[in-house]
């Protein structure tokens, strides 16, 4: 495996004698998009503030590129595009100027290169219009090219569609996944939203109590061996509930027309081909999902999301 895009060592933040952060190590490849979650007071921002420098490290480090954060500020830091809350734009100027601006505070940014974020985030239509005029989604959008300027391996977004509409949502998912896959950036996205966690992120983080309690692979969670709720359609159903009690201890549910059983996913097709050796008719299966949601509650408990 190349090496990663950014890597946290054993980073702490302690304010006063109270630890903030205890201890996070973990690394983010190039090309993927990393979700960071966490209910609230869990230490997402603390965090995202010690990777771009906002805040001092206590312990640890965080290497961008290779480079520390601690002892090679500069030569870390310009590796990184970052929007921490939301992206501050002056309202008179046009979309073009307020990039222009920031430009001119960077090496080597070209027409060219502003052209080329103007098109990555879908901006060409409204680039030359005042910002002030810009709906939401569109702001952000600019704040996104505002960050990608100077070309950076590593793009931090903390909270990217926070008061968007669907619609905006959406379009803020397909640039980030876009950004991603052709540009090969690294994306870390702190949310609040599990569902668009869920759809835009190939890995999460979950932090607890300024500790992270779990990586996991998005593709994992539907693909885990966890028992799934398995409905099935069947009929005579009372029939099939005998049945099937006599050959599994699990629980067996009845609704009007569905019989629920759960069971591992590999086990579903033996169920079904015993259901209709018994004379069954079988007239739909459908499986219950485990969410992200799911697991983020199995793992941080009830009651604490923000």
């Amino acid at each position: 495996m190349s090496k990663p895009a950014m890597q946290l060592v054993n980073l702490k933040k302690t304010i006063g004698k109270k630890p903030i952060i205890k201890g996070l190590d973990f690394e983010i490849q190039a090309g993927e998009v990393f979700g960071f979650l966490g209910p609230n007071g869990a230490g997402k921002t603390t965090t995202i503030r010690m990777m771009v420098g906002l805040i001092d490290i206590t312990e640890g480090d965080v290497l961008i590129e290779g480079k520390s954060i601690k002892t090679d500020f500069k030569g870390a830091i310009q590796h990184v595009g970052a929007i921490v809350e939301n992206p501050e734009m002056y309202p008179f100027l046009s979309g073009w100027n307020n990039l222009k601006q920031y430009a001119r505070m960077v090496n080597d940014v070209t027409e060219d290169r502003m052209k080329q974020v103007i098109s990555l985030v879908g901006l060409e239509n409204a680039i030359h219009e005042k910002v002030g005029r810009y709906s939401l989604g569109m702001r952000q959008r600019l704040g996104i090219a505002q960050a990608l300027l100077h070309g950076p391996s590593i793009l931090i977004l903390d909270e990217p569609t926070n008061g968007l509409d669907p619609s905006g949502i959406r379009e803020i998912r397909k640039y980030i996944r876009n950004l991603a896959e052709k540009e090969n950036v690294a994306v870390i996205v702190s949310s609040h939203l599990l569902t668009e966690i869920e759809l835009m992120c190939d890995r999460i983080g979950v932090i607890k109590n300024g500790e992270l309690i779990a990586i996991e692979a998005v593709r994992s969670v539907q693909n885990d061996e966890a028992l799934k709720e398995v409905f099935i359609e069947a009929e005579p159903l009372e029939s099939a509930k005998i049945y099937l009690e006599t050959q599994t201890t699990n629980k067996i549910g009845v609704t009007a027309k569905e019989l629920s059983i759960s069971i591992k996913h590999e086990e579903i097709p033996a169920v079904l081909k015993s259901l209709i050796e018994q004379g069954i008719n079988i007239y739909g299966v459908r499986v219950l999902q485990a969410t992200l949601e799911d697991k983020f509650f199995d793992l941080i408990g009830e009651n604490t999301i923000e």
